[in-house]
């Protein structure tokens, strides 16, 4: 009666579509947990951040773990992260994150890929995709982003009138390669690009200090305005990638003349704005 029994509840699990092997994939009523969008970038993203020494990596890890904590990645997938092998592989899993994560993830990951193009820029630069050309699909995006240009290059103009001469040399050509942003931005921005901009209330009685602030600020300012712009990327993930080279131009442009802190993300907004 017992071996009957047994014969029988197998019979019976094997009608209700039960395998009784070690690797049976699919027990109903058991929860199936599909992976969210572009995890599996996502996980190399965070396994190479934390295995790099950068400055702040670890705190950028920690954001990207919250976020994917948040979005019920199990504990033990993020803990078994690996970094990609190689230089070429790490820029390849930031790009594929930009290009595939959830949209609610597109901000954070976008700041997350702009920091790393900017604190690696001498080392990785020719392994990042080169900007687009083409007009995005988010024109109103493109034009957000535009209009912040178009300030920056206004405070750096402003201060160039108002400085010695070799230092003001230099704050023109800082203006000078921002408007190559500008005239993309252009591009880019298509149909929704907005009318130049007569003035900005930006104060005009600047000292030396006051001047090396406003331009610290400027660039602070810009991007943060890129990184927001982010958000609304969601449906154009090679402008997004696009979002992030214009981090790097940006932050590159300032280093000589008005150079930033390292923050944990680049995209913050300065404190007094």
């Amino acid at each position: 009666m017992l071996t009957g029994a047994l014969t029988l509840s197998a019979a019976a699990l094997t009608g209700c579509g039960v395998r009784l092997e070690d690797d049976a994939p699919n027990i109903p009523f058991v929860p199936q947990r599909d992976p969210i969008p572009g995890e599996a970038v996502l996980l190399a993203v965070l396994g190479a951040l934390g295995a790099s020494e950068e400055q702040h990596a670890d705190a950028r890890a920690g954001r990207l773990r919250d976020a994917l904590v948040e979005a019920q990645v199990p504990e033990k997938l993020l803990d078994d992260a690996q970094a990609p092998a190689a230089g070429a592989e790490t820029v390849a899993a930031f790009e594929g994150a930009v290009r595939d994560c959830g949209p609610g993830l597109l901000r954070l990951v976008g700041r997350i890929t702009a920091t790393q193009r900017i604190i690696t820029d001498g080392r990785t630069k020719p392994l990042w995709t080169p900007a687009g050309t083409t007009p995005w699909k988010a024109g109103e995006v493109a034009a957000d982003a535009l209009r912040a240009t178009r300030a920056a290059v206004y405070a750096l103009d402003l201060i160039a009138a108002r400085s010695s001469d070799r230092f003001a040399r230099s704050v023109r050509a800082a203006s000078e390669e921002l408007q190559g942003i500008v005239t993309r931005q252009t591009t880019a921005a298509g149909k929704d690009a907005p009318a130049a901009t007569l003035g900005y209330d930006i104060p005009h009685d600047l000292t030396a200090a006051r001047a090396k602030q406003l331009g610290k600020q400027s660039f602070q300012r810009l991007l943060a305005a890129y990184a927001d712009g982010l958000a609304g990327l969601g449906d154009d993930r090679e402008a997004a990638l696009e979002v992030t080279q214009w981090m790097v131009t940006a932050e590159r442009v300032s280093r000589k003349r008005f150079p930033l802190e390292v923050p944990e993300l680049y995209g913050e907004k300065p404190s007094d704005s």
